[in-house]
This record gives structure tokens, sequence and C-alpha cells, in this order.
């Protein structure tokens, strides 16, 4: 007897093939049986009568491990039919942690009023979530600024010692079951290293057949030359790579023809037997570090001396002039386009542009962003803005691009409590499903099948998740069935924490976690632990 069947719907299977009738028969968490008409008996059947049925989606870009503590039930995602995240992405990962204080992985901030568990290893940190139970699946990447944090690492310079320490830490960490390492090269710390400590970090990477993920280290004036690092490390290794979010942002000194000319170094790389791939967000917003736009001089200075430095007049005007870098367009006076995700020093001010900031504190917007900074310090890169980056032009292009996956590159949050504070942006709600809804039903950008695809086996396939990502006998039933005709997706800045509408039933390992679109807050969730034979 089935454990459950899933009857009568239109099944998109994950292939890009066209869609087709087709029942599914799920028992002990895999898919055993996929015909039109199934006449087998079960405990439990779905009827998805005018309903598509798919492989659950897959967010390969996910930032939801500084969430997961605060939100175990993985509300917005789950109800965006997401049952599997990649995490620890753009360099920072919330395991492993350094041994003690003075710097924690996870720069995209922690959420939830508990200690940060110092010296906790990947494994231990999987085995406590696992513990405490939850809604979807994660597969973990390891930051490469977490380890610098782990071995005390901030400057360019780098010790055999310290070396050492990061090895050890990324090797325990592949043991544990990660499936690669990222680096965020527009973030400190990570963007004072230089190109040959990458390079021998992804010796290790090599040494468990994993991939190397790089937010890379400029995506403006100098974007060709930052990938080409990137592809240089693939090419040394011969690994899989994941160029993050391989968009360019408008007003930010990017050369002519930018996209194409990068995605012209991809396909050569492909073409030369490099497995690389790369991603594009589903809205005209992105996410990121406020402190991304600091120079160097000022975020190297010891952490106990950040909060005057921030707050000194003299070097505050001296930033004026030197903070031409990451959010290009704050130097040129477009603060309209900034908006403040999340900060724990004035709670009152997250979801502001920094001009209603600047009214509501009747200071210049400059100030107000250093008064932020200098209140949060020395822990100023757990600050998050929100700002406007691309065209819908832009979006287009790189959407229908048949080597970017569709990726969110937000948190897994929920309409209330604590973690709600911190995310107030649509993005979180919506952004899988605006994929959906906005790019492919209104705009025709991608077929559903293709759009699909990029959303589960394409993922999966590249970042070695077995047996998911595709409807067919012996997957594990991760599924999503929606009503893609009537799938809404509110995008409303003034009421941000509304759940995206339409996903009617999410499976995670066979078992039921959205039934008729509500969340029954079960917790079959795993980590997904990659095995190694070296």
């Amino acid at each position: 007897m089935l454990d459950i069947l899933i009857r009568g719907g239109w099944v998109v299977d994950g292939t890009g093939n066209p869609r087709r009738r087709c029942d599914v028969g799920v028992c002990g968490g895999r898919i055993v049986s996929m015909d039109r008409c199934i006449k087998e008996p079960a405990k439990e059947t779905i009827c998805a009568e005018g309903l598509t049925v798919s492989p659950g989606f897959i967010d390969a870009h996910s930032h939801s491990d500084v969430t997961i503590g605060s939100n175990p039930y993985c509300e917005s995602t789950i109800r965006q039919g997401v049952t599997t995240e990649i995490v620890g992405n753009c360099g920072d990962s919330t395991a492993p942690f350094p041994p003690e204080g003075g710097g924690a992985g996870g720069g995209f901030g922690r959420f939830g009023d508990d200690p940060i568990p110092y010296g906790r290893t990947l494994g231990e940190h999987m085995e406590e979530l696992e513990r405490v139970g939850m809604s979807g699946n994660l597969a973990w990447l390891t930051g490469h600024n977490s380890l610098r944090a782990l071995a005390g690492v901030k400057g360019p310079d780098v010790t055999e010692e310290q070396y050492q320490k990061m090895e050890q830490a990324l090797r325990q960490a592949f043991e544990d079951g990660a499936v690669g390492m990222s680096s965020g090269l527009e973030f400190e710390p990570g963007r004072a290293s230089r190109p040959e400590e990458l390079m021998r970090l992804a010796g290790v990477v090599k040494e468990y057949g994993g991939i190397y993920t790089s937010h890379i280290r400029n995506r403006d004036a100098h974007v060709l030359e930052a990938l080409d690092e990137f592809l240089a490390v693939i090419r040394h290794h011969h690994i899989r790579g994941q160029v993050s979010h391989m968009n360019i942002r408008y007003h930010t000194h990017a050369p002519e023809q930018a996209v194409q000319k990068c995605m012209e170094k991809i396909r050569q790389a492909r073409a030369e037997g490099y497995e690389v791939l790369t991603d594009m967000t589903p809205l005209d917003f992105g996410i990121g570090q406020m402190a991304g736009i600091l120079p160097s001089w000022l975020t190297q200075m010891p952490a106990d001396q950040l909060k005057a430095a921030l707050s000194d007049p003299d070097i505050r005007e001296r930033l004026r002039d030197d903070h031409d870098r990451y959010w290009r367009f704050i130097a040129g006076g477009e603060w309209e386009r900034v908006r403040m995700q999340d900060n724990k020093a004035f709670p009152e001010i997250n979801g502001l542009t920094f001009p209603e900031i600047a009214a509501l504190w009747d200071k210049d917007p400059w100030d107000c962003y250093l008064d932020i900074l200098a209140a949060v310090a020395p822990d100023i890169d757990s600050v998050v803005l929100v700002s406007r980056l691309f065209t819908e032009e832009h979006l287009a292009e790189t959407i229908s691009d048949p080597l970017y996956m569709l990726v969110v590159d937000g948190y897994s949050t929920s309409a209330e409590g604590e973690v709600a504070r911190h995310t107030r942006f649509p993005l979180h709600y919506i952004g899988m499903d605006w994929f959906l809804t906005h790019h492919v039903r209104e705009r025709h950008i991608l077929s559903l099948e293709e759009a699909v695809r990029k959303m589960t086996s394409m993922p999966a396939a590249h970042f070695d998740l077995k047996d998911r990502g595709l409807l067919r006998e012996g997957g594990i039933a991760d599924i999503t069935v929606f009503d893609y005709d009537h799938m809404e997706t509110p995008f409303d800045l003034r009421r941000p924490a509304q759940y995206a509408r339409g996903v009617r039933y999410v499976l995670v390992n066979g078992v039921p976690v959205l039934y008729e679109g509500e969340h029954l807050h079960t917790t079959p969730g795993k980590n997904i632990r990659r095995t190694y034979r070296r």
C-alpha cells in the first residue's frame, strides 16, 4: 500500500520536458510509481486535478542558516514550495563557529536571543538542528569569511599556522557533510584575501570533490578581472564552480555589455570541460552588507576602535570621498535606492529608505548611515540593506540564459515573531514564486517547464544532491503541488510580511508539511550530508 497517492495532476518533472497528466505514488519517503492511472490503494490521497505537480523547489543561494534557529518550520520558504536550501553562501556560514568570541560566522546577521555556541563544528550544528527539528532540507557550504574569523585572519597576510587552522576546519566540515566552500570577496574579512589564499583553500575542495561558489571580488568596473580570478581557481584545481548572482547593477561603472562578456568567459570555461554555472535573483532588489562601502583602512582596525572611528568627525569627512565601492550608487547620491533591511540598534527604521530615515532623524543620509554603523560597532558586518539594483531588461536577459539557475538570495522567515521583525521585505516571502508569477506567467520570459528545471534538477545536479530535483521512480519524495493559474505573490512595502499563495501541498522526504495551503508544522527536514571518497 502507498503512503500517499497524488492523483490527477499535471506533472512538470524537472527535466524541462512538457507537462503531462500523471499520478504519483509515494511510499517510505520515495517516489515508487508514476503512471497515468495508479490503481494501488493508498493511506492518503491528494486530489491534484487542475494543479501542477513538480519536484520541490531548490533554492541554491540562500542565507537561511541565519534564521533556521528562530524559524525551524521554514515558514516562508515551505509556503513557496521550497523543500531544500543551499546555505552558507557569500563566504558567511553559521558553522563552524570560532572557538571563542571576537568574530562569528554568519555576517548576514543572526536572528534570535540564543548565545552563539562558540566552538561548535558543522557536524555538531547539524545534529542540534535535527534534534530540534526543521521542516525543510538544508545543504551546507562552508564560508571562507567564517574560516578566516575562526583562524583569526583579518588582513591580507596569513601565517602558516592560520592556513593550517582554516584547512583543518574546512576538512572537518567536508567530513561532516558540507557540499563545498563559498567566498564573499566584497565583504570583510574575505575581501582582504589574496588570490593565492583562495587557491590554497580550494585545494581542500579538490580533495573532497566539492564545489567552490563565489560572490566574486567586484561586479562593476573590474568585474571581468574578478571573474578571471574565480575561473583561475576552477581551472587550476579542475573543480565545479558556481558564480553567485552573476549580475551587473546599473550606474556602477561597469563596462559596456558586461553581462555578455562575463557569460562569454563562463561559456569558454565550459567548452574547455569545466563545470561552471551561475544564478540570478527574482526581483530588481537585492540584499547585502551595509559595511561593504567602507575602505579597508577602516574595516581592518582593531574591533574595539571601530565605534570611536565611525563617530570621529574627521574620519567621517574622509569617508565622504572614500566610499565608492560595492553599493556604488550611494556615492552617486541615489539614496532612494537604499532601504534598511535589518539592524539591531534602531529596529524602528527597518524597512525604511535612507531619505525616509534622514527625514525621521532630521539628518543628512550620510550621517544616518554612519550613525547606524557606529551604534552596532564592532559588529558592523551584521547590518543588512536592501537596494534597487537591476532593470527589468537585465532580469529578463539573465533569467532566460540557460546557464543561470533561479535563486532567491534571502532568508526563510515568518509573518510573525522575532524573525519577521528582522526580514521586513517581500523578497523573503515571495521570491521563488515570483519567478513563476512575474517572469513566466506574466512576462513569458521562460516556459513553466524550463523555469521549474532551473529551480529543481539543475541545482540538484550541479550541487550533487543525490536523488533530488526530479520526479522519477526511486527519487526522494520532495514534492510541490501548486495552482499555477492562481498563484499570488503580494509585493507591498507597507505590508511586507505576506506569504506567497497558491502552493497547496508540500512533501519533504515523503512527509506532508503543507496541506491544502496550511502549514502542518511537521519537521521531516534533513541536513543533506555529502559523503566523500578521497
